[in-house]
């Protein structure tokens, strides 16, 4: 497993169900919370998590068309919620241990795609 990619892959997870909600699942914070100055970090946080969850949607919707078992993995381990490799692997017809190595098939293709986004942009710059 590749952390780097792993944690990139829950974060575009945990936009894309807070995309799907509208916004109308139980809020993460109390409306009187909102009221309440806070001495933040300040930064644009939300907006730079958005531009990476919208890059690995890009590389994801590609992997859709072009390599139908990896999206799968990628739908089953991350956007369907928190199941087990052992439901994972159900879902997708194969043993735990190729579940597994297509996890890290998905990872590998990832990497690869995020270098190429960041080596064009570089390119561009």
């Amino acid at each position: 497993m590749i952390e780097y990619i792993n944690k990139r892959m829950i974060d575009w997870a945990t936009w894309l169900k807070r995309r799907e909600d509208g916004g109308l699942g139980y809020p993460g914070v109390a409306n009187f919370c909102n009221m309440v100055s806070t001495h933040s970090g300040g930064g644009s946080g939300p907006i730079v998590m958005d531009a990476a969850a919208m890059e690995i949607e890009h590389i994801v919707l590609r992997l859709r068309a072009e390599k139908r078992h990896l999206y799968d993995v990628a739908y089953w381990v991350y956007a369907a919620g928190d199941l087990t490799m052992d439901r994972v692997s159900k879902e997708l017809d194969c043993c735990r241990d190729t579940a597994y190595t297509r996890l890290h098939a998905l990872h590998l293709y990832v990497m690869d795609a995020v270098h190429e986004i960041t080596i064009q942009a570089s390119e561009r710059a």
